[in-house]
C-alpha cells in the first residue's frame, strides 16, 4: 500500500527535518554536547588554530547549533561563515540567532548553491548518516572546497546512553526511544528513496572521502559526556535548562504523542512517560538542591572525518 501525500494527509511530515526535532529541541537536547576540551580539539583538527581556513562553508547548518561552535572557534581570526539549509525553519530560526554574522543560503546538501573552489573549510554537523546519497554531498562539499582546503563530516557513531535515576522513568525512556526511531525512519524510508544508503555507513565516511577524490583522510572521535550532578556546572545554569526542558516537554506534546503512536507505543504508556518525566523535572525545578544528589547522565558519541583536497586536479569517482 503505497502512502498518501495529498495536502494536508501527512501531519508532522518526517521528509521535513524540522518535524523530526524543532529547532527548540535542539537547543535543549545539545545544549552541553560540546565542551570546552572537545572544542579545543576539534578547533585543531578543523585547523581552525592554524588561522588557515579564510572562508567556511556549513553544509545542513540546522538550527544553528553547530554553526554557533564554529563562531567560536573561529572567533580570534577574521573568518567568513556560510551556513547553507534546506529547511526554511531551520534556516530562519538560525539566521535570527546569527545575522549578519553568518551568511544563511536555501539549498539541498545535495546540490549546493555555491560555485566551485570558494570554501577553504566545509564541513557538516549529523548530516550524511541522515541523507540517502552520502557519495553525493560528499562530492559536492570537495567540489565547493579549494585546492589544499579541508572536508569534513561529524556525525554519530552509536552507542549513545540517557540514563535516568528513575527505574521507571528509565525504563519508559528506553521503550520511548524505539518507538520514536520507528515513528520516524518507517515513514521517511517510504517517502525518501534510500536505496543508494550505505550498509553500516557509520564506519565507511573514510571511504566515502577517499573515492570523492580527497586526500590524508583522517579519522578521529569524541565522547561527549554530561552528568546533570556534576558539581563544576554551574546550578543557575543547569536549572535554567530544565526550566526549559519542562516548557518544552509541555509545549511539544502533540508532535511527540504522533510520531510516537506511529512507532507502535500505547497511549497508555505515553501518557504515563509524559506525567513521569513532567513530574520529574518539576521536582528538580522547585528543589533545586536535589540537582546534586540526581545522577542523570547523557553521553553521546561522534566520529570526526577530515579530508584535504589535492592541490593538483584527481579524478573524482563519487
Amino acid at each position: 500500500m503505497g502512502v498518501d501525500l495529498s495536502e494536508n494527509s501527512l501531519e508532522y511530515d518526517p521528509r521535513y527535518w524540522h518535524n523530526v526535532v524543532p529547532p527548540e529541541v535542539y537547543d535543549i537536547s545539545r545544549y552541553f554536547e560540546f565542551d570546552e576540551d572537545i572544542l579545543l580539539q576539534l578547533k585543531k583538527w578543523l585547523r581552525l588554530n592554524e588561522a588557515i581556513p579564510k572562508t567556511i562553508v556549513e553544509v545542513g547548518c540546522k538550527n544553528g547549533t553547530f554553526t554557533e561552535r564554529l563562531i567560536k572557534m573561529s572567533q580570534d581570526v577574521s573568518k567568513e561563515i556560510v551556513a547553507i539549509e534546506p529547511d526554511d525553519v531551520f534556516r530562519e530560526y538560525a539566521k535570527k540567532k546569527f545575522s549578519p554574522d553568518v551568511k544563511f543560503l536555501k539549498g539541498a546538501e545535495e546540490d549546493i548553491p555555491l560555485p566551485d573552489e570558494c570554501s577553504d573549510l566545509t564541513v557538516c554537523h549529523i548530516v550524511l548518516n541522515n541523507l540517502p546519497d552520502v557519495y553525493k554531498v560528499v562530492s559536492e562539499m570537495t567540489r565547493i572546497t579549494k585546492r589544499g582546503g579541508i572536508v569534513a563530516a561529524i556525525e554519530p557513531s552509536g552507542g549513545n546512553i540517557n540514563y535516568y535515576p528513575d527505574p521507571k522513568l528509565n525504563e519508559l525512556e528506553e521503550k520511548v526511544s524505539l518507538a520514536f526511531a520507528k515513528g520516524i525512519w518507517d515513514l521517511r524510508s517510504k517517502l525518501i528513496d534510500y536505496s543508494k544508503d550505505l550498509k553500516h555507513k557509520n564506519a565507511r565516511y573514510a571511504e566515502v572521502f577517499h573515492s570523492c577524490g580527497l586526500i590524508n583522510v583522517e579519522e578521529h572521535g569524541f565522547i561527549s559526556v554530561f552528568l546533570l550532578s556534576d558539581p563544576r556546572r554551574n546550578q543557575q545554569e543547569i536549572l535554567s535548562w530544565l526550566e526549559r526542558r519542562l516548557l518544552i516537554h509541555e509545549n511539544d506534546w502533540k508532535r511527540f504523542r504522533t510520531i510516537l503512536q506511529r512507532g507502535g507505543l500505547s497511549d497508555s504508556l505515553i501518557q504515563e512517560h509524559y506525567q513521569i518525566m513532567k513530574a520529574y523535572l518539576e521536582n528538580l525545578i522547585e528543589h533545586p538542591e536535589q540537582i546534586a544528589k540526581t545522577h542523570e547522565m547523557q553521553t553521546a558519541c561522534r566520529t570526526v572525518t577530515i579530508g584535504t583536497k589535492p592541490k593538483k586536479t584527481t579524478a573524482i569517482k563519487c
